[in-house]
């Protein structure tokens, strides 16, 4: 027997319900039931046989089994793109989407803080693009089949803690209804570049399955079940992504166009806001994860000393840091950009541009009385902020701390020194 993957198995039986080939992809299915310790994926493929031969209720009623399991048992995504399946065959039908909306908005009771969209359960056995016997009966398969595909048994029949689920679950009901309404479901025929670094997208995407990947250098990711892809675009400091994204043949995926997030905005104003907020704690949570500043702290002490900054929000032109002033405290970039820059009676110059991640004002405090630069913003965002008065309270804590911010401000000052040399060097006749 040739094992193959899930993924590889759906697809071959695919391939077999597009050449019309239902007896092999039937057999498909029930060939690999038992194999898989939740066959919902192969329950799916039970209701696109069916859909395609015309039996549409038959259809529906196994999809809406399969979405309300996938929403009671915490995979948020895969309900989604089970519901929208079934919602083109019945577009009368609202039930799922509002059980979905009562179960993943910002109000609801099941919610986890903090818990991830569990991974798909592995193959208990071998799956097989195999069928073996002879020339079968085709009305005895889609009776074995649909008499599995509708069997509740193994099914969650109530929710338990369930995942949030990024951007949909600070919504209230009514507004997560709403989303889901343009929310679309896809999936990619071929292997495709989904993004890459030179392009800003304007679409936001829900992985359902796990096999898009992030490739950068020789290196390939894989991106959970759950996550949201396009967030880069919204906020006061839109780019591009970093890495390339790439999808499998058959990899599924939600889609909320550029269109229909204008479309929300209009009818809810702060729906674009949201976004940049999402995007604005996005950017925080993976840069405490990373940030040199905070690499040797354990999750709680993190915690604790990311509770002691506040969160400001920058305008173009905001003086962060006053040159011959004591600095205020210490700046984290979540996003924006400043220029450090040093003045004197007839000149002045621009040291440095720095953005996302970037601490400033670290000279002033440990390296000086009085800040050696002016620090302004010069390209709107937000930022962490620490006063004077807590940053030395954390040192003395947490000699780290301490110790990456002087080492950053004797960098930083003797940046400056390098910069101002070569300027009066360019300036010499």
């Amino acid at each position: 027997m040739v094992q193959i993957r899930l993924l590889d198995l759906l697809n071959t039986i695919d391939d077999a319900v597009e050449s019309q080939e239902h007896a092999r992809a039937l057999q498909l299915i029930l060939a690999n039931w038992y194999n898989l310790p939740d066959p919902s994926p192969l329950r799916e493929r039970a209701a696109v046989i069916l859909a395609t031969v015309g039996r549409k209720r038959e259809a529906v009623e196994v999809y809406t089994l399969a979405a309300r399991h996938y929403a009671n048992a915490g995979f948020p995504t895969r309900a989604i793109a089970a519901i929208k399946q079934m919602h083109a065959l019945n577009p009368a039908s609202t039930e799922l989407l509002d059980h979905f909306a009562t179960l993943y908005s910002v109000r609801s009771p099941y919610l986890e803080n903090g818990r991830p969209q569990p991974s798909f359960p592995q193959p208990a056995g071998n799956l097989s693009a195999q069928v073996h016997g002879g020339e079968p009966d085709l009305d005895e398969l889609f009776d074995r089949v649909l008499e599995r595909a509708t069997d509740p048994d193994g099914t969650a029949e109530r929710p338990g803690s369930l995942p949030a689920l990024p951007l949909l679950s600070v919504l209230p009901p009514d507004a997560l209804r709403r989303v889901l309404d343009f929310v679309e479901y896809e999936i990619f025929p071929d292997a495709q570049l989904v993004f890459e670094p030179s392009q800003k997208s304007a679409d936001l995407i829900w992985t359902v399955s796990n096999d898009l990947a992030v490739s950068e250098d020789t290196k390939t990711f894989r991106i959970p079940a759950g996550s949201l892809l396009g967030l880069n675009a919204f906020g006061g400091s839109e780019r591009a992504p970093r890495y390339r994204v790439l999808s499998e043949r058959g990899s599924e995926c939600l889609r909320l166009a550029q269109s229909a997030i204008g479309k929300l905005n209009d009818e809810r104003p702060d729906f674009l806001n949201r976004l940049a907020t999402l995007r604005r704690h996005a950017l925080t949570e993976g840069l405490l994860d990373r940030h040199e500043l905070f690499t040797h702290l354990s999750a709680e002490e993190r915690a604790r000393v990311v509770g002691r900054f506040t969160g400001l929000t920058l305008d173009r032109g905001t003086l962060c840091v006053r040159q011959g002033r004591p600095s205020p405290g210490l700046f984290i970039l979540l996003d924006g950009k400043v220029d450090i820059v040093r003045k004197d009676d007839d000149w002045e110059i621009t040291v440095a541009t720095l953005g996302i991640g970037e601490v400033v004002g670290e000279v002033g405090l440990v390296a000086s009385d009085q800040a050696t630069a002016t620090v302004v913003c010069t390209a709107a965002g937000h930022a962490l902020f620490l006063a004077r008065e807590d940053f030395e309270v954390l040192a003395s804590e947490h000699p780290p701390i301490a110790q990456f911010t002087a080492r950053l401000a004797r960098e930083r000052l003797d940046a400056i020194e390098t910069t101002l040399s070569a300027q009066d060097l360019a300036e010499v006749p």
